[in-house]
């Protein structure tokens, strides 16, 4: 049962869709921790929902930093108090290779392995009810990880296809996992929104992307649905557009190949015993 003030998590909190969600769930009566990079960006976004007299607090992360993720899950651990939802909706796009103290490619560390440890990291604080969303996108992207790992290979359309082909992965599987402590996890596409998510791809794509967006305030509103309506509380393996249920694209859908992905992600963000 969601409580009268439920306690939502969101990752990428300063971008469109996340301070849009934050937004949303902060006038519903949320608990909102607000996790993005150190920022006057994020401080302003916590004064501009109200800060603690309104339920609203900040927790810094860089999610391409598996370092800084473990430090933000202790942080929220540390509190002892359920999480009735955590929201990844971190994401960004780079033209160029840039390898983190990690190892990894930026947006593959970002949008895919950051999300998949801090989740895990959370565990605990989810169980009972909790619920877990992944922001993606419908991706028909192969997942190649040896590809995604070599510089020589890089190509950033590639790439970030792949981030959100894995996060469909990861939720499926994730899915199946998470049962036995009582939680749910569901992806969501929020379609084309205005943001500064493509700002380093080509010209042409930024044009088009610019011409077919939309305003974030309608995903972020089915997004808060998804989070704490009772409608959706028993909801779980499930890929959203808006409210409504999509089929997911077949290459993300192979349950040995998302098991397989889970050990291995598991392996490379040396992820301690524990976890779902």
């Amino acid at each position: 049962m969601i409580a009268q003030h439920p306690t939502v998590v969101i990752s990428g909190a300063t971008g469109a869709v996340g301070s849009a969600t934050a937004a949303a769930l902060a006038r519903r009566g949320a608990r909102v921790v607000l996790m993005a990079r150190p920022s006057e960006r994020l401080d302003s976004l916590v004064e501009r929902l109200g800060g603690i007299d309104n339920r609203v607090s900040q927790v810094p992360i860089d999610l391409a930093s598996m370092r800084s993720v473990r430090s933000a899950a202790r942080e929220i651990n540390r509190t002892g108090g359920h999480v009735d939802a955590l929201l990844n909706v971190a994401a960004v796009f780079v033209n160029r290779y840039q390898k983190t103290s990690d190892g990894f490619e930026r947006m593959l560390a970002t949008n895919y392995f950051g999300p998949f440890l801090l989740t895990n990291l959370l565990r605990d604080r989810l169980l009972g009810g909790g619920r877990v969303i992944n922001v993606a996108a419908p991706s028909t992207t192969r997942v190649d990880m040896q590809r995604l790992f070599s510089k020589e290979q890089f190509d950033a359309m590639y790439t970030f296809g792949a981030t959100k082909a894995l996060d469909l992965m990861f939720t499926f599987e994730l899915a199946r996992r998470a049962k036995r402590w009582d939680v749910r996890a569901n992806a969501f596409h929020p379609g084309l929104v205005r943001s500064e998510l493509m700002s380093e791809a080509r010209r042409p794509i930024r044009i088009l992307a610019r011409l077919a967006s939309s305003s974030p305030g309608r995903a972020a509103q089915d997004l808060a649905d998804l989070a704490i309506s009772p409608a959706h509380a028993g909801t779980t393996g499930w890929f959203f557009k808006g409210t409504r249920r999509l089929d997911p694209p077949k290459t993300a859908t192979d349950e040995t190949e998302q098991v397989a992905l889970w050990r291995r992600t598991a392996e490379l963000v040396e992820m301690e015993i524990g976890g779902f």
